[in-house]
């Protein structure tokens, strides 16, 4: 059996440190006059205190996490911070049910972006800046879980990205302390940029930092139902694409940057890749656009180049209902839902990094069977990827396929159309927020969605930010036998 303690421990420090949080928005609601602060104390005060008792009841000195610790930890982390993102939605002035409420907390941790509420325009400044807040945390948890856990953890092809912080020596551990600290650093800096290029355009502070925060952390919770189209503003669009932009790199590369390594972004095989799918899908959506449907280039590259961004990062800001562009573009959006960002950013999807390893996979069974003989190894930033990282991308992608699969039937189940349930699965594992067709396209959102599809397909984001691979290792018996 799994020790414990050490991962309550763990659990009761996160809980510790989510009151704060709540008390700005309880300040913010005060400020405004709103009886949801009251709410806001309570939940603080609540999760303080549980996360106090968990803490001191399980606190046993020094300790290192083993393997199996890890895995659990990573799991519970992400689920215990979605059980107290909910508590404030479900006990406010939201017409809202406890599935809806968890879906929400669910998506803001995961920084999905999906949402059960309307009317945003009429919210309470509280609650949007805890939906804010709730994507801005979990995009960093995101961060540490890409460049900490999961290369620890030796799954989904991550240990491509094991740096020498992974192991267990004080002197390894030091650094990966003080790279964490770099890139917090740098995380809130780009927020705090976000927030000023905002205000200074006219945004609301409330606006600026809620969509500052979200931008960076790449989650795409917006203030307005009709999202970034709201602004109607080039220069918004252009501060938020940004920051959408830079949240889909690889943080430790841009801590290179400014230690004087301008060249450690483009030398990066993986975001030369992402880089490129960028511009190649905007460039055909484009002169589709411009060919088949009549728009004039210049009122077609950008807002294709914005949503096209915007949905390959996994943020799901929306400057327009791109769905309504023609069946062409819809289809392409619902491809490139499943690419995501890079590694050691804030996205999710499946990542550019294994669609390169797949791509010269292929190539390479290409070449051996014209060449029998021939001896031919994978690359990645011209080294060698070792046979077991191959397998475990092999693997990441044979399980998201199946999860997909198995996803889409069960949310089918439940009285959904084929449309919407397969596009709401693919949105929930790759972590994207707004789907296709007129229920959850950019539009819509998923309020008329039955509570059984909301907790499946909160289940689907969970396991789309945990790599799928860890939750399923989690879930097996053999996990709990010595």
């Amino acid at each position: 059996m799994t020790e414990l303690r050490p991962v309550l421990f763990v659990i009761g420090v996160l809980c510790i440190t989510a009151g704060p949080l709540m008390l700005i928005c309880a300040l913010v609601d005060l400020a405004a006059d709103n009886p949801d602060w009251q709410i806001f104390v309570l939940s603080a005060v609540l999760t303080v205190g549980f996360g106090m008792l968990l803490s001191t009841a399980t606190w046993s000195g020094p300790f290192r996490l083993s393997l199996r610790q890890g895995f659990l930890l990573t799991v519970l982390a992400w689920v215990v911070m979605s059980l107290i993102g909910s508590v404030p939605l479900y006990f406010s002035s939201l017409p809202i049910s406890y599935a809806g409420a968890f879906f929400e907390g669910v998506s803001g941790f995961t920084s999905t972006g999906a949402t059960v509420v309307s009317g945003l325009e009429t919210l309470p400044p509280g609650l949007l800046l805890w939906r804010g807040l709730m994507q801005w945390v979990g995009g960093l948890g995101v961060i540490a879980l890409g460049i900490v856990l999961l290369p620890f953890l030796r799954i989904s092809g991550m240990q491509l990205f094991r740096m020498e912080s992974s192991d267990v020596s004080d002197k390894a551990t030091a650094r990966v302390v003080v790279l964490l600290r770099q890139i917090t650093f740098l995380y809130f800096a780009l927020t705090v940029a976000g927030l000023f290029g905002l205000l200074a355009l006219g945004l609301s502070p409330l606006d600026a930092a809620v969509h500052a925060m979200t931008g960076i952390a790449t989650g795409g919770f917006a203030n307005y139902d009709s999202s970034i189209g709201a602004f109607d503003s080039f220069a918004v669009e252009l501060v938020l694409a940004v920051l959408m932009f830079l949240g889909a790199l690889t943080f430790p590369l841009m801590v290179l940057v400014f230690h004087g390594r301008p060249d450690a972004i483009w030398r990066d095989e993986q975001i030369r890749f992402f880089i490129m799918l960028v511009l190649a899908v905007t460039a055909v959506m484009s002169l589709w656009r411009v060919l088949a449907a009549g728009v004039r280039l210049e009122d077609a590259l950008w807002p294709t180049f914005f949503n096209v961004l915007s949905v390959i990062s996994t943020t799901g800001f929306a400057s327009d209902n791109y769905v309504a562009w023609g069946p062409f573009p819809e289809m392409l959006f619902f491809l490139i839902t499943y690419i995501g960002g890079c590694t050691g950013s804030t996205a999710g999807g499946i990542k550019p990094y294994r669609l390169l390893l797949l791509g010269k996979m292929a190539r390479n069974q290409i070449l051996t069977r014209l060449q029998p003989h021939r001896i031919v190894r994978i690359t990645y930033n011209e080294r060698i990827v070792d046979d077991e990282i191959v397998r475990s991308v092999s693997a990441f992608v044979w399980v998201f396929v199946l999860s997909l699969v198995a996803f889409t039937a069960a949310v089918s189940a439940c009285g959904i159309d084929f449309v919407t349930a397969i596009s709401a699965v693919s949105q929930a594992l790759a972590n994207v927020g707004p789907g296709i067709g007129p229920v959850i396209g950019p539009a819509g959102n998923y309020a008329t969605l039955p509570e059984a599809a909301l907790w499946l397909l909160s289940a689907a984001m969970l396991l789309g930010r945990l790599e799928v691979v860890v939750v399923l290792v989690v879930l097996s018996p053999a996990f709990w036998r010595r």
